[in-house]
């Protein structure tokens, strides 16, 4: 007796894995530690440029001085008309004046002064300040009114101006702290008989942060 047909059973062969190369554990790690390196450097950089960024140049570009007259009680009145360039000379790193205040003063006996509004300086940036300070009546010593009367005789008289400023650095994405920038411009050298800005000499000024 011949035995029914039986179904036919195909069997598929297994596929055997292809042979791979699998990573090197050595080479990972010394690849992470370049790329870690790499970034403790960069955050090292941008804390340099940030912390001790390169020092603000001030300079006083041009100096007048209108309707200038000093009491017989030794009160002042005048308008003190100043042009101040600031320069930022850093290359990556942009500063954020948040105040800033500009007087001027006459052997340290300040006579008139004038806040700035807030702004941005950007790296490679020259900025022109132009303002004007008013004496209105502003009492003198004796030595200062008697040498104001001297050197105005002279047709020129010796002037300062200070800047206060409160500052913070930012490069990329990390910002400073605030910190307090002052500056010394002197001597300032004003001719009393005309008013023009024409024939100053530029005064560079000494800054500290």
């Amino acid at each position: 007796m011949v035995p029914p047909n039986q179904p036919t059973r195909r069997t598929q062969p297994q596929s055997q894995p292809l042979p791979g190369r699998g990573l090197n554990p050595v080479l990972c790690i010394i690849v992470a530690l370049i790329l870690l390196g790499l970034l403790v450097g960069l955050a090292i950089l941008i804390t340099y440029l940030t912390l001790r960024p390169k020092r603000l140049v001030y300079t006083v570009e041009a100096a007048s001085v209108q309707d200038f007259a000093i009491a017989k009680d030794d009160h002042i009145s005048a308008k003190f008309n100043y042009v101040i360039k600031s320069y930022n000379p850093e290359k990556h790193v942009s500063v954020r004046y948040h105040s800033m205040r500009i007087s001027t003063a006459h052997h340290n006996q300040s006579v008139a002064h004038k806040e700035i509004s807030a702004f941005k300086q950007r790296p490679k940036n020259e900025t022109r300040i132009e303002t004007q300070l008013v004496s209105h009546n502003v009492a003198l010593s004796k030595f200062n009114a008697k040498d104001l009367r001297a050197e105005q005789s002279k047709g020129a008289i010796e002037m300062e101006v200070y800047i206060t400023a409160r500052v913070s650095y930012k490069t990329w994405l990390f910002r400073s702290r605030r910190r307090t920038l002052k500056a010394v411009c002197t001597p300032v050298l004003i001719n009393v008989t005309a008013s023009s800005l024409d024939g100053f000499q530029r005064v560079l000024c000494k800054t500290r942060l």
